[in-house]
Parts: C-alpha cells; sequence; structure tokens
C-alpha cells in the first residue's frame, strides 16, 4: 500500500521525532510504500491584551536567562537541532514540501491511505484540520494511529470541527483512555486505544536504528524533565548523591540547564536513547522517557508533570502506561522533593499485559490497512 503519514516531524521534541521515526519504520518493515506528508501546519497568531508591568517584568527576566542560556550553550543547542533534522532525514522518507495548504489535496490524494500518527496531533487547543485530512475531495483511506487529545476536555468553541473530523476517519484509535471516552461522545463507536508507535518496535529494531554504545562510564542517574518544577531537580540531585551516582541531566526547560549536573545540552536521538540504554536509574516526568525505560528494563521514577485538576493536564497518557504495566508504584506525585525508594522492577511478570497490548495494536493497524 502507499501510505501517507500525517503527524508532527519536526523541532526538537525527542518524543515527537522517535514516534515520527517509529510508525514509518514499522509500516516499512511491513512492506509499505510509506512517506510522511511535508507540511508544517503555520502557527497561529493570538490577539492579547497589553501585558500588565509585572507580566511584562517577567518576561523580562525569562529573556535574560533564555539569553544567558543561549550564550553558554548556544553551540550545543545548535548541534542537537542539527542532529535531529538528520535522524529524520536518515530515518523517514518526505513528500516534497508543501508551502500552501492548497496543495495539499492533490498531495493527499496520491497515496491510498493517509495514516494519522501519534503525539498531540488532537490537543483541540490548537485543532487543525490538516491533522484529520478533513478537506472535500480526499480519496484515500484515512485511519488513526495513537494520535493524543492530550487534555482532560474538549473546549465547546472547537467540538463541532473536530467531531465533523473525526467522523470522516474510517478506522479510529487513540492513545489515551481519556481520548476515547472525550470522541466517543461524537461516535457510535468509542475508539480503540493502541500503543504510542515507539512500542511498535523491539529493543532489537531500536538498535539497528540507533546502534548501542556507551557514553558514560560508571554508574550514573539519568534525568530529563520536561516541566520546571524546582523540586523535581531537587529530587533527582538527592537521589543521585543517595545512591552514590553521577548525576546526568538531558536539559529541556530553562532551569534545567542551570542544574548542577553532567548536562548533555547537544544530545540528539541517538544519544537520547543510549544514555537510557547505559543508565543505573531513571527520573523523568516524560511519558516517551518513561516508555524507553520499560522497555530498556530500568529502575525508573516518573514525576507527575501536571496538577492532576487542571484543564491542560497530560498525566493521562502516563497512568496508563503505568497501570498497564503495574508500575503506579513509580510514579511520585507532583512537587516532591524526595523520592521514596521502591523495591527493583522484576519486569518479567509487569510486561505480559503491555506485549499483549501491542499485539492488538499491530492487529488494529493490520487489519485497518487490509479492510
Amino acid at each position: 500500500m502507499k501510505i501517507g503519514i500525517i503527524t508532527w516531524f519536526t523541532g526538537s521534541n525527542y518524543g515527537t521525532n522517535l514516534q515520527a521515526i517509529a510508525l514509518q519504520y514499522y509500516l516499512r518493515k511491513k512492506g509499505h510504500d510509506v512517506s510522511i506528508v511535508n507540511y508544517v501546519v503555520p502557527q497561529s497568531v493570538e490577539n492579547c491584551e497589553e501585558s500588565s508591568f509585572l507580566k511584562r517584568m517577567v518576561s523580562f527576566s525569562k529573556d535574560c536567562i533564555v539569553n544567558l542560556i543561549m550564550r553558554r550553550y548556544e553551540n550545543a543547542i545548535h548541534e542537537r537541532d542539527i542532529k535531529f533534522r538528520n535522524a529524520i532525514r536518515n530515518n523517514c522518507i518526505l513528500t516534497d514540501k508543501i508551502v500552501e495548504e492548497s496543495d495539499l489535496i492533490n498531495v493527499l490524494n496520491k497515496f491510498d491511505i493517509l495514516i494519522f500518527g501519534s503525539d498531540q496531533i488532537w490537543n483541540p487547543n490548537w485543532y487543525n484540520r490538516f491533522y484529520f485530512a478533513d478537506y472535500d475531495g480526499i480519496s484515500a483511506r484515512r485511519i488513526s494511529y495513537a494520535p493524543s487529545i492530550g487534555v482532560n476536555s474538549i473546549p465547546q468553541k472547537v467540538s463541532v470541527d473536530i467531531e465533523r473530523s473525526v467522523k470522516k476517519i474510517d478506522f479510529l484509535s487513540v492513545r489515551e483512555n481519556k481520548a476515547a471516552d472525550l470522541l466517543s461522545t461524537f461516535l457510535k463507536k468509542k475508539p480503540e486505544v493502541v500503543v504510542d508507535p515507539t512500542l511498535l518496535l523491539s529493543a532489537d529494531d531500536w538498535t539497528k536504528i540507533f546502534p548501542q554504545r556507551k557514553i558514560e562510564d560508571n554508574d550514573y542517574v539519568l534525568a530529563f524533565f520536561l516541566g520546571k518544577e524546582k523540586d523535581h531537580f531537587s529530587a533527582a540531585k538527592r537521589f543521585a548523591k543517595k545512591h552514590k551516582c553521577k548525576y546526568v541531566l538531558i536539559p529541556y526547560k530553562y532551569i534545567s540547564y542551570f542544574q548542577n549536573a553532567i548536562i548533555y545540552a547537544d544530545a540528539g536521538l541517538d544519544e537520547f536513547i543510549n544514555l537510557v540504554r547505559g543508565a543505573k536509574y531513571i527520573l523523568t516526568d516524560s511519558f516517551h522517557m518513561t516508555v524507553f525505560s520499560i522497555m530498556y528494563e530500568k529502575q525508573f521514577y516518573t514525576f507527575q508533570r501536571f496538577i492532576e485538576d487542571e484543564h491542560t493536564s497530560q498525566n493521562g497518557r502516563i497512568i496508563n502506561l503505568l497501570e498497564l504495566t503495574d508500575l503506579m508504584c513509580r510514579y511520585v506525585p507532583y512537587g516532591t522533593s524526595d523520592i521514596k525508594d521502591v523495591d527493583d522492577i522484576e519486569y518479567e511478570k509487569h510486561l505480559e499485559k503491555l506485549n499483549n497490548k501491542i499485539k492488538k495494536s499491530k492487529i488494529f493497524l493490520r487489519n485497518s490497512i487490509n479492510a
């Protein structure tokens, strides 16, 4: 089959790039002719009220901090971004770049099937019809594989658009239980919940993509936080000291660049995966870092990244994964500054349910394509 994938594949988010590589790699292994649709949705410019003096001062302070980071880590960050682009170029096939939305229909109809891939492409806070191929005149069959809504509710102002868009999908799956619940209000049948594309590949598959190599000697704690909660960084430092390990950090938000750690500011996808492989412990609030911690059977702790009652909370995907593997004991409450040790994970008894879910997800994808 000639398959076009519609997903995010740019920027310096590790999970975004890894899921894009994973889905195309898996489908190509199954013998399909696969390309990512090379169209990047323009960012909308919101009208906003003039900031108050206090807000402007806070913004100024952050700008100063960002400038400090950029001066110190400019070359490393530039090198990281090059690595991201090279990883996509080396592992994915993209269509010719599409500049105008008006050209999309002709490109999309060159495929037999369109698959809307993973990550939060269906987050209602930045809804765009492109991520549903919601255009008149589309002849290609439409399948969604593990897109995420990401939040706890769909705002009323976009609910009509999302209802119209999802009803055009021929075979519908999502990544989280919450997303299935939210979309089921628009549909006669509840969407299937499947695993993230990164889990469609085995550890051996990932080794073929990013060959194994040692980056750090001796025992180390690897930390990677998408959030900026100070207590989580304090907890990571204390944990490394308590366990007499080096403290290694892949930075993301500006606060992470100021930590007293071995900082890999230039870490691309290769370093990300290999630092996971070599770590003795992993501390994170990232869904995809948790995925790879489990895949490589690491001792890990995953921090709650959002306060649970927040409208924009994205905790659901991590909770689903930890519940599926019976590893909720590794979930650390938001704002924790000192981690309480629990017994080491004996992975054999935790992976059976996950492996069954992976098999069912592959069956969904196969049946949807072959229907």
